[in-house]
């Protein structure tokens, strides 16, 4: 009577994916304590710093706010902008960093074999490590990303929450992101098998979506339009400004350049707003859609994400050997 090998169930391939990659977890765990303990300490005096100032909440078109802005980033801005460019690499250094060795690694040792005899087979053993190491990775990057937003919400402040670094540091979008490169650099450690090389493919395609989400970001929704009155900084309301250009008496475009060639200086494209009848449009995106702008760049990089892991699993299912 021949036995039949029965498949194990779900949970206990996730279990067994769990102890399997439960080295790379902790590291991960451990890395992100480390980063929100000084997050925390290092926000509290960037913050403490923006209250002594007194910038915070001021109004960006007096020309005293602005003196205690250039006050607060002399002393500040250099903290800033060390955390922007962690925001731009957290993306790569999490996702590509558990990512590629998920697969590359076993690959590498030849222990793949051994655990395709295991019962779970190679779809299951794939799905499951993708499944339980990527949750595990959103959910420990969601509050790391809420700290972070958090730390540089300074810059939110000043120029507006759709600042590219404040927009990108917040935790749908950063989730998203990090989530795209994890299953990218994933299917590239089961394609090329190699670690050293899917880590840099991981962190360099992180840079990418970054720069192609920014590309994109400003027509997630279609723009409104506004008249302006003046080329002086109107009043701080955070909205994201896309373009401006003029119109003349005759309602023809033309743009700022042309405006100044007009007028012959600042004073004189003034007045050709004020009295010589051109008016002055701006392209926007209202502060009230942010969130909205947020769950779009989560949903499409996280889909892209899940397209990319799906792929992985086809890969080693089969074409691996």
């Amino acid at each position: 009577m021949s036995s039949l090998t029965l498949a194990p169930p779900r949970s206990a391939v996730l279990r067994a994916a769990g102890l399997r990659h439960r080295p790379a977890l902790r590291t991960l765990l451990g890395v992100l304590a480390g980063l929100l303990l000084v997050l925390a300490v290092t926000g509290y005096y960037v913050h403490a710093g923006l209250d002594r100032s007194g910038a915070a909440g001021c109004d960006m078109a007096l020309r005293s706010c602005n003196e205690r802005w250039k006050v607060f980033l002399h002393g500040y801005g250099p903290a800033l902008t060390v955390g922007g460019n962690l925001v731009y690499f957290l993306g790569g250094a999490l996702g590509a960093f558990v990512g590629a060795p998920l697969l590359a690694r076993e690959f590498e040792h030849g222990t793949v074999r051994f655990a395709w005899t295991q019962g779970a087979g190679r779809t299951r053993w794939t799905a499951g490590g993708l499944v339980l190491v990527g949750g595990v990775l959103a959910v420990a990057t969601a509050p790391t990303a809420a700290v972070l937003n958090w730390w540089i919400a300074p810059l939110a402040t000043h120029a507006g929450r759709f600042t590219p670094l404040a927009f990108s540091s917040a935790p749908p979008a950063l989730v998203g992101r990090v989530l795209l490169v994890f299953t990218l650099s994933a299917l590239a450690g089961a394609v090329l098998r190699r670690t050293v090389v899917a880590v840099g493919i991981g962190v360099g395609a992180s840079v990418v979506t970054n720069l192609v989400a920014e590309s994109l970001r400003f027509h997630y929704r279609t723009p409104l339009e506004d008249t302006v009155h003046t080329l002086a900084q109107g009043s701080l309301d955070h909205r994201w400004e896309g373009g401006l250009w003029a119109t003349d008496p005759a309602g023809s475009r033309l743009d700022l350049n042309r405006l100044y060639d007009l007028g012959g200086d600042y004073y004189g494209a003034e007045k050709l707003l004020g009295e010589g009848g051109y008016s002055l449009h701006e392209s926007y995106q209202p502060d009230g859609r942010y969130w909205s702008f947020q769950f779009v760049e989560f949903g499409w990089t996280t889909a892209l994400a899940v397209v990319l892991g799906a792929a992985a699993v086809w890969w080693v299912r089969r074409r691996a050997v």
